[in-house]
This record gives C-alpha cells, structure tokens and sequence, in this order.
C-alpha cells in the first residue's frame, strides 16, 4: 500500500479541509476500512502460497468448521462467505477439480447437492489457515500488546453483533 496515502495523512486532510467531518466517527470507519485493505493484501500474499483465493480459502474455511461430514449446501455455502452466488459457483468448480470438495447427492432436497470438504482440502484448509493466523498475529503484534488485541476483537465482535442485530 506504499502508493496510497496513509491513514494518518487522509485524516489530516479531512481535519484542515473537512473540520465539520473530522469525528471521532469518521477516524473509526476510515481505519477499519484502511485496516481491511492491509490485512486482506497481507492474507493475499499468504494465501497465493497455497494457491488460494480469498474466496477460496473462506469456502474452504467455513467447511471445515462444519461438525463432520463438513458438508453444505450451495446456498448455505454462499450465505455464510462474502462471494456472490456466481462467484461461489467457480470457486466450488476449482476447489472440486482441485480435489479439495466432491459434490454429493443431498436426499432431502433433489434439486440440489451438498458440497463436501475433502481430506486433502481439509489439509489445505488447515495449513492455510495456520499461516494466515500466523500472518495476523505478525500483523498486529507490530502495533498492539496480546491484552490490546484481546480487547480490540471484544469491542469489534460487541460492535458488529450489535449492528448486525439491526
């Protein structure tokens, strides 16, 4: 992100151009959304070592998280992930040819079919995911103690569940 402006020098410009936007409001949201941006280019980076998306890496995630037999359907695949329904549709294609989920017959419902993680995607997942948590560790321990990043994901989980309520 060395091309971009810093979040430092953005608030700057909204405090002497924008006073009437310079809020404590403002700061917060800029920052999460500066905040994303690095830490979705850090996991990028880490994910491409594997050959993953992020998209991917989320489905792979979200399955893996599942109690055994790790399967969805589609649909709740699509819900519980941030991709668009014909975006999932070609990750499952890959991760499928790749070998990391199989699609099954679901007996409840034959219009559609339950997508299976697989023991190699399993791995992947597990692998991944190990790296990517370790990248986020490395990423805030530059700035925040373990006790800050404790209380920053407990205001952040109370914030968004909060919001999400709505």
């Amino acid at each position: 992100m060395a091309d971009k402006l810093t979040i430092s020098e953005i608030l700057g410009q909204i405090r002497e151009n924008w006073p009437e936007m310079d809020t404590p409001e403002t700061a917060v949201m800029l920052s999460v959304f500066r905040l994303n941006d690095l830490v979705i280019e850090s996991s990028s980076r880490v994910l491409a070592e594997f050959g993953l998306s992020q998209s991917a890496f989320e489905a792979l995630v979200t399955l893996r998280a599942q109690p055994e037999p790790r399967r969805m359907t589609p649909t709740e695949l699509y819900r519980a992930v941030l991709v668009t329904s014909g975006g999932m549709t070609k990750v499952l294609k890959q991760l499928e040819a790749e070998g990391c989920v199989r699609r099954e017959d679901n007996p409840d419902d034959q219009r559609s079919r339950f997508v299976c993680l697989t023991r190699a995607g399993e791995v992947r997942a597990e692998e991944a995911m190990r790296a990517v948590a370790e990248d986020d560790r490395r990423l805030l321990g530059t700035s925040l103690s373990e006790q800050q990043i404790a209380q920053l994901g407990k205001v952040l989980l109370r914030t968004v569940g909060k919001l999400e309520e709505d």
